[in-house]
């Protein structure tokens, strides 16, 4: 039995072991989304369980949880603990379908309403006080380098296996360069971390929740608005993109000052990139949702090292 079984045998009894206890059976429950915790949902329950002993991301989130405004659609908390050595939370069930899963079915009208939504609904998030969510979010993010000399050794190593080129190398420092510059006058806020599609539920026409908070992190609200803008700009087929565009152009215009700035959103997207591109290339066995990561991130960042907004260059077009 290989390790990554013996974790997820132990996730699973403890998932049961939970359900048991809240008069739940898991032989009904079907297994949920989640590539740092296994989640297992009944008709009216959900369970969350860390995929490694150890992890405080679950009793970080908990806490914070309690923080966030109604107005966010978080699901109400039942419990939570450690079993087994591993965190555990269990929420009420929100009905509802993960936004990734049936965005190939929305339409462009629909998927625009979600996009306003969605970030109607992280709004609430960026406006919870700061101080008193700063002990429960993570200390950082981990997508983005803690430092500039981090950042410079993660390109140095996208050039060490060919990933990219000097030249490329060095437009990319050049707009981390600006970034490091304008961050310390950027406003901080509470961010969501891993603001995206995947984390959305929506139902009935309408996003009634933001879920998985566990990468939540004090930060310009850049972190969340990148996620927004990558939506409508970033690779992909344009006629599914484009009709997102007016949408997240007004949104990010509305932002992008209190955000901190152009210097800031593009610097925030490349270090993302980065960290896409290194965990794509450290796949064990890569699959065809790795090649298409990779595959995007590297056209992100060769794009972003000519300096003029990469992909981003219509969207910031007059407001820098």
């Amino acid at each position: 039995m290989t390790h990554d079984s013996i974790d997820a045998t132990d996730s699973r009894r403890v998932a049961e072991e939970v359900l048991r206890r809240y008069g739940a059976d898991l032989a009904a429950a079907r297994r949920g989304r989640g590539w740092t915790n296994t989640t297992w949902l009944t008709d009216d329950l959900v369970v969350r369980v860390a995929a490694r002993p150890g992890t405080g991301d679950l009793r970080r989130e908990e806490r914070l949880a309690r923080l966030l405004p109604a107005e966010v659609g978080y699901p109400a908390i039942v419990g939570s603990g450690v079993c087994r050595g591993r965190e555990w939370m269990l929420t009420r069930r929100i009905a509802g379908e993960n936004l990734e899963e049936i965005w190939p079915s929305l339409d462009h009208a629909a998927r625009t309403r979600a996009i306003e939504q969605m970030w109607e609904r992280v709004r609430h998030v960026h406006r919870v006080d700061v101080a008193a969510a700063t002990p429960f979010a993570r200390s950082r993010s981990p997508f983005f380098p803690p430092s500039a000399e981090a950042a410079t050794a993660a390109l140095d190593l996208l050039l060490t296996v060919k990933e990219l080129t000097a030249a490329q190398v060095k437009g990319l420092s050049r707009s981390l360069d600006r970034f490091w510059t304008a961050l310390p006058e950027a406003r901080k806020a509470l961010n969501h971390g891993d603001f995206c599609a995947p984390n959305t539920l929506w139902h009935d026409g309408d996003v009634v929740a933001l879920l998985d908070f566990e990468f939540a992190v004090v930060a310009p609200v850049a972190v969340d608005l990148n996620e927004l803008a990558k939506i409508a700009y970033g690779p992909g087929r344009p006629e599914e993109r484009a009709p997102l565009r007016e949408v997240v152009g007004r949104i990010v215009a509305s932002t992008l000052d209190a955000a901190g700035g152009p210097d800031v959103l593009v610097g925030y997207s490349i270090m993302l990139e980065m960290w896409v591109l290194a965990n794509a290339l450290a796949a064990d066995d890569p699959d065809e949702a790795d090649e298409a990561d990779r595959a995007d991130a590297a056209a992100m960042l060769t794009a972003f090292a000519e300096e003029d907004g990469g992909y981003y260059a219509p969207l910031l077009t007059g407001l820098r």
